[in-house]
């Protein structure tokens, strides 16, 4: 499985992946670290990554950007209208109250959700991913902001899903940043925390996170942000500064021109990274508008002073993590800065003097989330043995569910279920008593962020009727999962039922059943509003819950064994458990019908840009062939072709190549492939002509020295052929005469042949006749050797292949081994002093136990006549060696 996390920022992203030496970050097609987050719509293709940000200048109409700002997010709230006004592109309000944006693609006018403009950066993604990993990328870890709302985590999900991602966890980009941090940290300490707060200012957004550490794992204290505070906010303090600087020195006013502001955007951003580390710095931009060049000039005290708005707000996060962490300056030990809006000189300098110490970067600002994320995918995957580290990770809102009494004029019931900061993920079971099917709302309560929509989803339960006409007892699950997202899983009806259990069935009760399911019913039935909240008794497994605040699992129905008189029959009550139906309604979530249509749109999208980028391989390729083939033939192929020829074709590769500029500008890939095939007719015979030349001398010379090489063995009289039969030398003879007739005779016709006429020698002929040859070689008569023959033969791999495969076996033939001399039996010696010992039966067949038996090498030996140790070892192995 893939181990892959992605940061997916509002202005670019990373793509992190896990191997076996640590996390690594992934270059694009560009062989840059960081993929802008931009799809640019053309006429017949999209541009997605550094292929839009390179479009982007010539469509900025069709460029967009920004992305992580539309998802999930009303096309009333405030501050997406306040973004609108900086985009180059067109937003208008869906039918649903969400954004859509519109574009032209394919010669029309279309419009796309956020979700799906997501799916395709990450559809980029995923392909970086998976052309540096050369293996197909599913499972993923993807940073979120931790603001995100639930709707917004759902879009994400979404987005995943139509790119043919499976998200193990949506992991906050502050936690990612926390556990790339704290997990190579090996002084950690056992017992006392180590607190320190993380900084991350990013392009359009600030979080800010206190986190304590211990020996293995992290605990996430506190969280706090501001989402719209980040490196963009003094790039547009710069831009309207100098809009109005330009209006009045030049008369160009860029707000009617969007190709003119998105330069000049461009520009400010530049500006703003040379004032970080310059005390001033120029700005000069060559035909902004109206055929005008611009100058600028501005000292960094001036762009503290027109970005003192921006500045005020940097304290706020930093109070309200603080506060919330229940901590003070001087027990947060370290502070880190992150993010690509952290490297502002006066941003550090309000950190400094809140924490009252100096801010460390020990951290890549722009790469810690995705590899924070990519740590996390790999402790979640079985791909890979991680170090053992727990991530308490917490949930920043609180959630509560809500629901109306039975009764019509009571007010509505409600109560929290995940506090703020609870344990990501778990689940909570509650006890409600109802009568008939109900409605449960799920709201976020006291977030302190206008922006986040109150109500959340609503739950229908039922129907359902309880046996005895009463209100009925339900257990209902709710969950809070790993990607922060909260649903009700489940609904249970709860009956009791009396029922007589015999004695006999009591003693024959096993000793360790459980204690059943019993919950308590309210003081007051009549209501129906107690809410019995169930304490955690174990984890979940599915999410990996951790016990302590989590919901508990249903314990056993199995009767307990009782103390009780044998005559007496006591009775029993078991409880009857009845699935309830529950129905889900998002607001404002994609419905899976129109994901699947989703789903399908990227896919027919995705075919489209295939096959353009395809088409523009071919029409590359022809154009390559008309500039390559030209050039070939003044220089190395001039010898080779005709005069004629040659104008001919130089005429015709000038056609194309107008052609390509006029019309076959825009044509198709079979078009073009048919004009490749064309052009290669007339060029391939030059080109073959060509490489003939250069390879027939060195398979001519190898030929030769082959045949020469094995008529002087055929012809030796060393003593290493003297085994081998004279009709067989004689064959080798005749067999090198006839290959060097052969190529005398086509050599000579050969060298009678201009360069640019046909080959009459072929590399091609030169293996036919090998292949004559290989019919008089019997390959299983002959065991082959290397010899001092065959060192440089090696190295024919063509004309004298199957020549050397008929001569080689014969002459190196082995010599056949000396016939083993019977030695005359001799008897043994006897001793005088003591009998011999008597031979173990592996002795006796290998006849190793007896002195004067011949050696199985050299022949036979002399007979020793040495008495045998009789102090045998044990080891059998060790005797017969």
């Amino acid at each position: 499985m893939s181990v892959v996390g992605f940061d997916l920022g509002n202005e670019s992203c990373i793509v992190a992946v896990a191997r076996q030496r640590g996390i690594d970050v992934v270059l694009n097609e560009e062989s840059k670290r960081e993929t802008p987050a931009i799809v640019c719509f053309g006429d017949k293709q999209r541009f997605i990554g550094t292929a839009g940000a390179a479009s982007s200048t010539m469509n900025p109409k069709n460029s967009i950007s920004q992305i992580k700002r539309l998802l999930g997010r009303k096309f009333s709230d405030p501050e997406l209208q306040s973004d609108i006004g900086s985009f180059p592109f067109r937003v208008t309000e869906g039918p649903d109250g969400f954004p859509l944006v519109h574009a032209r693609f394919l010669g029309e006018e279309r419009t796309f959700t956020p979700t799906q403009l997501l799916a395709m950066v990450l559809s980029n993604l995923k392909g970086i991913a998976e052309g540096n990993l050369n293996a197909a990328v599913v499972d993923c870890c993807i940073g979120i902001p931790v603001y995100f709302s639930d709707l917004q985590r759902r879009a994400v999900l979404d987005a995943a899903t139509i790119a043919g991602l499976r998200p193990l966890r949506l992991f906050h980009e502050t936690t990612a940043t926390a556990l790339a941090y704290g997990i190579y940290k090996t002084d950690l300490p056992e017992q006392d925390q180590l607190n320190v707060a993380f900084v991350d200012v990013g392009h359009a957004s600030m979080q800010v996170s206190i986190v304590g550490y211990k020996k293995g794992q992290l605990k996430m204290l506190s969280h706090a942000y501001d989402r719209s505070l980040g490196g963009r906010d003094f790039d547009e303090a710069l831009f309207k500064h100098f809009a109005a600087k330009f209006k009045e020195e030049y008369k160009i006013d860029v707000y009617q021109n969007a190709r003119a502001c998105l330069r000049l955007r461009i520009a400010c951003e530049k500006l703003k990274k040379v004032l970080s580390a310059n005390p001033e710095a120029p700005l000069n931009i060559e035909c902004l508008m109206d055929e005008k060049d611009v100058r600028g000039f501005i000292k960094r005290d001036e762009f503290e002073q027109i970005s003192a708005p921006v500045l005020e707000r940097v304290k706020g996060p930093l109070e309200k993590a603080l506060t919330e962490a229940g901590l003070t300056t001087e027990n947060v030990h370290f502070v880190e800065v992150v993010g690509s809006g952290s490297r502002v000189p006066a941003i550090i300098k309000i950190i400094t003097d809140f924490f009252g110490k100096e801010p460390r970067r020990t951290m890549n600002a722009s790469e810690c989330v995705a590899r924070g994320c990519a740590l996390q995918c790999a402790i979640l995957s079985p791909t890979f043995k991680v170090r053992e580290f727990q991530v308490n990770d917490g949930f920043p809102f609180s959630i509560a569910l809500s629901w109306k009494p039975d009764s019509q004029n009571s007010a509505p019931q409600q109560t929290i279920v995940f506090p703020k900061g609870n344990a990501i993920p778990s689940f909570k079971a509650l006890t409600l008593f109802k009568s008939s099917t109900f409605e449960v709302d799920v709201l976020y309560v006291d977030t302190g962020d206008l922006q986040i929509p109150e109500k959340i989803s609503t739950y229908t339960i039922g129907p359902f009727q309880h046996s005895k006409g009463e209100k009925a007892k339900l257990k209902v699950k709710v969950r809070l999962n790993i990607h922060g997202v909260v649903t009700i899983d489940s609904a249970t009806m709860l009956e009791e039922e009396d029922m007589e259990v015999p004695v006999s069935s009591l003693s024959e009760a096993p000793k360790d059943a459980t204690k059943m399911d019993t919950d308590d019913a309210p003081s007051d039935p009549s209501s129906g509003t107690d809410v019995n909240m169930q304490e955690p008794k174990s984890a979940d497994t599915t999410e990996g819950t951790t016990a302590a605040e989590n919901g508990a699992q249903d314990s056993a129905e199995t009767s307990v064994p009782m103390e009780t008189d044998a005559k007496v029959e006591p009775s029993k009550k078991k409880v009857k458990k009845t699935v309830v139906p529950v129905e889900e309604l998002v607001y404002g979530a994609l419905p899976s019908a129109e994901l699947e249509k989703a789903v399908e749109k990227e896919y027919e999208m995705a075919l489209q840009d295939r096959v353009m980028e395809e088409t523009k391989e071919k029409k590359n390729a022809v154009e390559s062939y008309v500039y390559d083939m030209r050039n070939k033939l003044y220089d190395k192929y001039n010898d080779f072709v005709a005069s004629e020829e040659k104008e001919g074709l130089i005429a015709t590769l000038q056609e194309v190549e107008d052609w390509l500029y006029e019309d076959g500008e825009d044509e198709t890939k079979g078009v073009y492939i048919a004009k490749l095939e064309e052009l290669k007719k007339s060029g391939d015979p030059i080109e073959a002509r060509y490489k003939e030349w250069m390879e027939r001398g060195s398979v001519v010379e190898q030929l030769v020295y082959c045949i020469h090489s094995f008529r002087e063995a055929a012809l030796s009289n060393d003593q290493k052929f003297e085994h081998i039969d004279i009709s067989d030398k004689q064959k080798v003879i005749n067999e090198c005469s006839v290959a060097e007739n052969w190529l005398r005779e086509k050599q000579q016709q050969q060298d009678a042949l201009p360069k640019h006429a046909n080959p009459v020698l072929l590399v091609s002929d030169l293996k036919k006749k090998a292949e004559t040859l290989d019919r008089f070689v019997v390959k299983d008569n002959y065991v082959l050797h290397q010899s001092e023959y065959d060192t440089n033969l090696e190295l024919v791999l063509t004309s004298d292949a199957l020549f050397y495969r008929f001569c080689k076996p014969i002459m190196t033939k082995p010599k056949p081994a000396p016939k083993p001399q019977t030695p005359p039996q001799t008897p043994p010696p006897q001793p005088e002093t003591q009998a011999p010992e008597p031979q173990t039966p592996e002795q006796q067949q290998n006849g190793a136990g007896a002195a004067g038996e011949p050696s199985s090498e050299g022949g036979a030996q002399e007979a020793s006549g040495e008495q045998m140790d009789t102090d045998k070892p044990e080891n059998s192995a060790e005797a017969s060696a």
